[in-house]
């Protein structure tokens, strides 16, 4: 029923040798190593995804549906993790499946503070994905083959940083992105669950304590977080944990309770996102929602650097009832919104809706950038 492909992504390490001998010894399973000579995460997904889209074509029963699973190396996927996508993306109308992530509390014993930080995201997500479906994440999620094929399958952004090109991390959710704004659904599956390797949190925590996880000024990037040195696991200060979690929810928030509606604005007619919402803010965030984009005169948000500031600038727009929401649907920690950035506490209230248009013009660069950071690391 499935094949399996590994990319090799210029490892240096027994990869290549150790897949090699799982095959000879699993001779009824086929396994494929292809490789991908340009570095990054983004490039080696659309590489192993158009491999076995085209490889799929092949196969017997070519008229059945096809599915495009995809899975980042340095996690753990659940022993029925293949299965329950299976069975969700055969029973529902979904072109893309979810998964759900987690990591493993056991290694977060000794340091509360950084756990609470991780599960008020987690908490947050499992609320808004129910209601959403969330966007696909490299950590597991499935597409049907065709709807891959149709929208262009994995499409890769490229950066200058420092006199060259590199591309851009968010190769998944701009995939999400063009998905969904081309019609078709995202499904959650809670019960196909995939553990986050830790080491993401652990080597990188100072700059997930900074909002720089994955950069900062626009650039957006796959750092190395193979460990150097045997850490020692220390907890946060409250203050850390406290910026900690102000990225996180400020990356959260608007890709995760914005940019769902902003795609698809007949969410906002749906039961359940009334209620989480309430009719009021859902009815207003409609009607915003229309004169931003014939503002913008945009056609679509299938760029993630389109997507980025109709998002910003309804989270500060909305940010207190949006937040009110999620205390009263995630738990009253999850708190208020962060404190706005200093340029725009000094803002007259009759002029903040224009200043925020021009500070969120600056989204790939600059303040505004950094203000929302990459927090979501968690």
């Amino acid at each position: 029923m499935y094949e399996v492909v590994l990319v090799d992504n210029n490892s240096t390490d027994d990869t290549v040798s150790i897949a090699a001998e799982f095959a000879t010894s699993h001779p009824d399973l086929a396994v494929h190593v292809i490789p991908e000579s340009e570095q990054g995460v983004s490039c080696a997904r659309r590489t192993g995804m158009r491999f076995a889209s085209v490889r799929s074509r092949g196969r017997v029963n070519a008229e059945e549906r096809f599915y495009l699973v995809s899975a980042d190396a340095d996690c753990r996927v659940d022993e029925d993790w293949l299965y329950e996508l299976f069975v969700a993306m055969e029973s529902g109308k979904a072109a893309i499946g979810v998964c759900d992530y987690y990591y493993s509390a056991s290694h977060f014993a000794g340091r509360p503070r950084l756990w609470d930080a991780i599960t008020k995201t987690l908490r947050c997500r499992a609320v808004t994905f129910a209601l959403f479906g969330g966007f696909p994440d490299g950590k597991g999620f499935a597409v049907d083959r065709d709807v891959h094929d149709r929208v262009g399958g994995i499409e890769i952004c490229y950066q200058l940083q420092d006199g060259r090109f590199v591309n851009h991390l968010s190769d998944d959710w701009d995939f999400g992105i063009k998905v969904r704004g081309s019609g078709e659904d995202i499904g959650y599956v809670p019960r196909s669950g995939v553990e986050i390797n830790p080491r993401r949190v652990d080597h990188a925590i100072d700059e997930v304590i900074a909002g720089r996880a994955y950069g900062s000024d626009g650039i957006i990037v796959m750092r190395d977080i193979r460990p150097r040195t045997a850490g020692v696991a220390v907890d946060l200060t409250e203050e850390q944990a406290q910026q900690a979690w102000d990225y996180s929810v400020k990356d959260f928030t608007p890709k995760n309770t914005i940019l769902p509606v902003l795609l698809t604005p007949s969410l906002l007619d749906d039961g359940a996102v009334i209620e989480f919402f309430g009719p009021s803010l859902a009815e207003r965030l409609a009607a915003r929602i229309a004169e931003i984009k014939d503002e913008m005169r945009m056609t679509d948000f299938t760029p993630i650097h389109s997507y980025k500031t109709p998002s910003y600038r309804l989270y500060f727009e909305f940010a207190d009832e949006i937040f009110a929401r999620l205390r009263a649907t995630v738990g009253e920690d999850i708190g208020y919104p962060p404190p706005l950035p200093p340029c725009l506490q000094d803002v007259a209230p009759d002029r903040f809706t224009e200043f925020v248009k021009y500070y969120c013009e600056d989204r790939e660069s600059g303040e505004a950038h950094n203000y929302f950071g990459n927090g979501g690391v968690f």
